[in-house]
């Protein structure tokens, strides 16, 4: 069957109505051959009947005319015995037995009628009708059988009908073949001379045998010039089949025109497809390559974060040690005030500690603008964020376009597309928050340590000049005593604020991991969307190269072997179309 794959569509539809129509009609000539046959033979049985018909119907008008009666009362009369008949007294005395004249009926139309006629019985008078063998199983069957009428047999080329013949008494049978009693002669002899055989009404006499060779009827038809049904049939059958081969051609060639240029038109589309699947698998590629690295600058982030954070509760416990300080200065301010004599000792000491105040403040302010540094630093990468997002969404439009000329393909992956879009944009919202919170961070950081130092330093400057002052106005003791106090007690709340400032801004620093933690999850999920786009854009290749290979099978359905050429050729127009959509694409 190899040799069909060189036909084309077309022609393998023809041959097969051609060989459904031929198979039909060797079933249809087969079918009738057979009903023709057997209503062949059950015309033969049929003629068969009627010449037993007729044959029944001469014995019983030979019967009925007068039968052997009158010819006995003449010979009987005329003659003395049988042995006087001559020739043509029996032939005279025999065409009044209704048997023989249905015997010479019978005899003489067989070869007008093509048959053959044959009488046999047990007893025959005539030896030439002893009954054979095989002919007495038929005679057996009509003797043991009073009520069988008719036997048919249609074997072996021969069609042959069997009715029995039994004596009648109304036919005048017994005449011949009753009680010797009634001889007409006295001598227990028929008028012919036969001896009478004592025989009953309806005793099986012999038997009528109709015998039709089915060759000799067929061939005298045919010498008749009469032509056959089944030659007529299969004639019809053949020009109904020619004419359905042709009809069938006329229909299809319209349908496989239309089915060729929707072949053309998938091969095209499933190029496009090919193509724009190959581009978008290229992208996700691209897209999950970004996120990687944006995943790997928000590890580092959240690293700066980290040391961010402890530098800011470094910085909460050296407030903490300031404003105990202070409150350890207020209670010396006190005692001083009860114990004056100690007052040179003291302002040493509120000297020694001013001065390190101003060494704490000094460091507090090197590590804000440590901090300051750090937060510029997070914007920066902040700023990375910003531009990786933006990449993001430009990938995700370029992403949505091919989906939307993917056509139904790409409706998935313009879902997931619209996806990746979103989680782009929840990202850069994510960034400008973080962004707007750094910007309020190193503005309030800068405040504080700006007011800070100012405060401090004017706070040292007066108790510099309390100190100085103090030796040679010990009458203002008291005085300054208090204004040592209260300054020491705003110092203290300055630095109360200081500890609030730092753990509001230890909040923040956790807000702001808090918020990188949530922005590296958006970066892992959209790592993750970009692998399943990836797979997506893999399997949806898979698909349009599953379409091609379809169109292809299709194109090799309908062109047989013109198919390489012409798939060639529109493979060569779907490159250039997709050449031209990605170049004005890259433009």
């Amino acid at each position: 069957m190899h040799f069909l794959k060189s036909f084309s569509f077309k022609s393998k539809l023809l041959l097969t109505v051609a060989a459904s129509c031929i198979g039909l009609g060797a079933i249809s000539i087969g079918i009738a051959v057979y009903y023709n046959s057997k209503e062949f033979h059950q015309g033969l049985v049929e003629k068969s009947r009627i010449i037993h018909g007729r044959l029944s119907e001469v014995s019983k008008y030979v019967a009925e005319q007068g039968g052997l009666e009158p010819m006995i009362k003449r010979f009987t009369s005329q003659y003395e015995d049988s042995s006087q008949l001559t020739d043509a007294d029996k032939m005279v005395i025999l065409q009044q037995v209704p048997i023989y004249a249905s015997m010479k009926i019978g005899a003489e139309n067989s070869e007008k009628d093509h048959y053959e006629f044959r009488v046999f019985s047990d007893e025959a008078r005539n030896k030439k009708n002893k009954a054979t063998p095989e002919e007495m199983q038929i005679f057996d069957r009509f003797k043991n059988d009073p009520n069988l009428n008719e036997i048919v047999e249609d074997e072996a080329g021969y069609v042959t009908v069997y009715r029995p013949v039994r004596l009648k008494e109304s036919f005048g049978c017994l005449n011949c073949h009753g009680d010797p009693a009634t001889s007409p002669w006295k001598n227990g002899k028929d008028i012919l001379g036969y001896p009478m055989e004592n025989w009953k009404d309806g005793k099986l006499h012999g038997v009528f045998a109709i015998k039709n060779d089915i060759a000799i009827v067929k061939q005298a038809q045919a010498d008749a010039g009469k032509t056959s049904s089944t030659l007529m049939l299969s004639l019809m059958i053949l020009l109904g089949g020619g004419f359905a081969i042709g009809f069938a051609a006329l229909i299809i060639r319209g349908p496989i025109a239309t089915l060729a240029q929707i072949a053309n038109a998938l091969n095209v589309a499933g190029s496009e497809v090919n193509q724009a699947s190959e581009e978008i698998a290229s992208s996700s590629e691209g897209l999950a390559q970004a996120s990687t690295e944006q995943a790997s600058s928000l590890e580092e982030t959240a690293a700066s974060l980290q040391e961010i954070s402890s530098m800011i509760e470094k910085a909460l416990e050296s407030s903490e040690r300031t404003a105990k300080t202070s409150l350890g200065s207020q209670n010396s301010a006190k005692e001083g005030q009860a114990a004056v004599e100690q007052m040179i000792h003291s302002m040493g000491e509120i000297s020694e500690s001013n001065q390190q105040i101003m060494t704490q403040v000094n460091e507090s302010n090197k590590k804000m603008n440590e901090i300051v540094e750090v937060i510029q630093e997070i914007g920066q990468k902040t700023k990375v964020i910003n531009e990786i997002v933006f990449q993001t969404k430009l990938l995700s439009f370029n992403a949505s376009v091919e989906a939307a000329r993917a056509g139904e393909h790409g409706k998935g992956f313009a879902v997931v597309a619209e996806e990746v879009g979103n989680l782009a944009e929840m990202s850069g919202n994510a960034a400008e928050e973080i962004s707007s919170m750094l910007d309020a961070s190193i503005s309030k950081v800068e405040q504080i340590a700006i007011d800070t130092k100012n405060a401090v330093e004017g706070l040292i400057q007066q108790g510099k000049s309390r100190v100085d002052s103090g030796v040679h106005v010990a009458e203002q003791c008291a005085v300054v005593l208090k204004e040592i106090v209260q300054n020491v007690s705003e110092v203290s709340s300055l630095s109360q604020e200081i500890s609030q400032a730092s753990k509001e801004q230890a909040l923040g620093v956790q807000e702001i991991n808090k918020a990188m933690t949530q922005l590296e999850e958006v970066t892992q999920k959209n790592n993750s969307v970009s692998n399943s786009t990836s797979a997506s854009a893999g399997q949806l290749s898979a698909q349009a190269r599953a379409m091609k290979e379809a169109v292809n099978d299709l194109q090799n359905l309908l062109y047989a072997e013109k198919t390489s050429s012409h798939s060639s050729r529109s493979a060569g127009g779907s490159s250039k179309t997709s050449s031209h959509s990605s170049f004005k694409r890259a433009a």
